[in-house]
This record gives structure tokens, C-alpha cells and sequence, in this order.
């Protein structure tokens, strides 16, 4: 990968890299917008072509534009446009959208009361073990939240936040230290919406307004979170300017505030202790 690009992308490559003798198509999506008024990142638009340019001997791609903004029922668009370059007839296609729809609803249900991403994919694929896994594969038993003190926020892309290694085990880490957890998908769509309203100027970065409305949710409602985590990738533009802003209401609102900002280091120790330092911060705090 080209050295100025961001983090994830770079990460990508390696996932990419990983599956080539594995699989016999990749979806890779040309990701343009999410909705009306807001836009991806420009970097999804280009990852199809970037893969292309760069590693040789690609399995064949499924490059979808997906841009929500246009058309009539778009999503319906793009799984029958996937449907028949597999030659399903019309009914198989809308049979599995239709339960596609339905099984993704039931996941952002399961998040929002509570549950983190990975926690809500164990539970749909029907497995009652939540366990999750460290940096080296080993399987971690969640702590009993009952007793815990704390409730922190770490907000970030979702594609960093749920990447046990990118995120160096930031969530675990906090469960082990007393932390009750809250990430961007527990809360819902309109809530972050209403707060990042609040912006005078809108910011249309479709990932980077969730992660600022979440933010501005929990300031502006008080609801009970004593501090905040903003986990940025080093290289992201967007991620700069959001973490700026949700510092400046951090301030106002006196919720403390820390940010990680994650390169291309893989060493917990740093991290750990940074951690540390903003729970005893809490901690004194919730105390005085």
C-alpha cells in the first residue's frame, strides 16, 4: 500500500492478501454514500481500483457501486444486480434480501441493547458463549458488567473498534479495569442524527457523524457515561476534525475526554497505560 494512506486500508491489503488462494470472488464494494446528505470516505470509492493496481492475481471482484442517494429502493437494486451475475432467478433473489433485511435488523436490535458487535454476532449465529479472543487467539471471558463502576464511551469506526487487533484489545482492557463499555452501535440511528443536528455546519463524513452524534448525545442528554474514548486512525482527515470537535463540547459539558490514535504500532504496553491513567482519572472524579 502506498505509504499516506490511512491505517484501515492498509489493513485491508493484508486481509485481501490473506484470502487470495481462498476464495474464488471478493466483494469489495465501491462505497460512495449511506444515505441522503452524507458521503464514505473517498478512499472505499478507489479500493477496488487500488487492489487492482497493486496485487497481482486478484480472484475475480464484486465491485457494487453502492450509492444510496440514487434510484428507487437501491439496495433491492444491487442485490438483484449480484443475484443474477450468479444466475438466481428473480424470487431466490428478493427470498434472500428479504430475510438479509430481516436478519440485519435483528443485529442492530441486539447492539443497541447493549451487546457490542462481536457479542451480537455470536448471538446470530446461535451461540450462547460471548467469548472473545485476545491478540494471540486466546479466548477471553467477558467480566460480569453487575458490579462495574464506570461507564465509558469508546467511540470509533465500527471496522476499528471491532478489529481486536487494530484496537489492540482496547474494550477488553477496559472490562478488566471495572468499565462498562458503550461503542457507537449501541446507540440508535435517529439519536445520533438529532445530536449531530446540533453541529451549525454539518459534517456529511457518513462514519465520523456517527461517532459525533453518539458523542453529543451523551453530552447533551447526561445520560450517565463518565467519560469518553475517541479511537482515531492515524491518516484519516475526517477523524482529525471530528475528534477537535467532540473535545470542545467535551470541555464545555466537563465529561473527560481521551483520545487514542492508532498507527501502525502493535505494542499494548503504552496503550494499557494510558487507559489506566483515564480510569483513576474517573475514578477520583466519580469520588469527589
Amino acid at each position: 500500500a502506498v505509504d499516506d494512506i490511512c491505517l484501515p486500508f492498509k489493513v485491508y491489503y493484508g486481509h485481501v492478501l490473506e484470502l487470495i488462494d481462498k476464495v474464488e470472488y471478493l466483494f469489495v464494494p465501491r462505497f460512495v454514500s449511506l444515505g441522503n446528505y452524507n458521503f464514505v470516505c473517498p478512499k472505499f470509492m478507489g479500493l477496488p481500483d487500488m487492489l487492482k493496481a497493486n496485487i497481482k492475481d486478484l480472484p475475480e471482484l464484486i465491485e457494487p457501486v453502492i450509492d444510496l442517494r440514487k434510484g428507487f429502493m437501491p439496495v433491492r437494486s444491487i442485490a438483484r444486480k449480484i443475484g443474477k451475475r450468479f444466475n438466481k432467478g428473480f424470487w431466490e433473489i428478493e427470498k434472500a434480501y428479504r430475510k438479509a433485511v430481516k436478519i440485519q435488523k435483528k443485529f442492530e436490535i441486539i447492539q443497541t441493547e447493549g451487546k457490542t458487535t462481536l457479542e451480537a454476532v455470536k448471538i446470530m449465529v446461535g451461540g450462547s458463549d460471548l467469548m472473545k479472543r485476545d491478540l494471540d487467539g486466546n479466548d477471553v471471558i467477558p467480566k460480569d458488567i453487575d458490579n462495574k463502576k464506570l461507564k465509558i464511551a469508546v467511540l470509533g469506526h465500527s471496522y476499528i473498534i471491532n478489529d481486536y487487533y487494530i484496537s489492540m484489545n482496547i474494550i477488553n482492557h477496559l472490562n478488566d479495569m471495572g468499565a462498562d463499555v458503550s461503542t457507537v452501535e449501541m446507540f440508535d440511528h435517529h439519536s445520533q442524527e438529532r445530536a449531530a443536528a446540533l453541529q451549525p455546519k454539518r459534517v456529511f463524513w457518513y462514519f465520523n457523524r456517527k461517532v459525533m452524534g453518539t458523542a453529543y448525545h451523551l453530552f447533551s442528554n447526561d445520560k450517565g457515561v463518565d467519560g469518553i474514548i475517541q479511537v482515531t486512525a492515524f491518516g484519516c482527515g475526517p477523524d482529525s476534525m471530528v475528534k477537535e470537535l467532540v473535545d470542545i463540547k467535551g470541555k464545555r459539558n466537563n465529561i473527560s475526554v481521551l483520545n487514542i490514535n492508532i498507527d501502525e504500532h502493535s505494542g499494548e504496553a503504552g496503550l494499557i497505560t494510558r487507559l489506566e491513567a483515564f480510569v483513576d482519572l474517573l475514578e477520583r472524579r466519580s469520588l469527589g
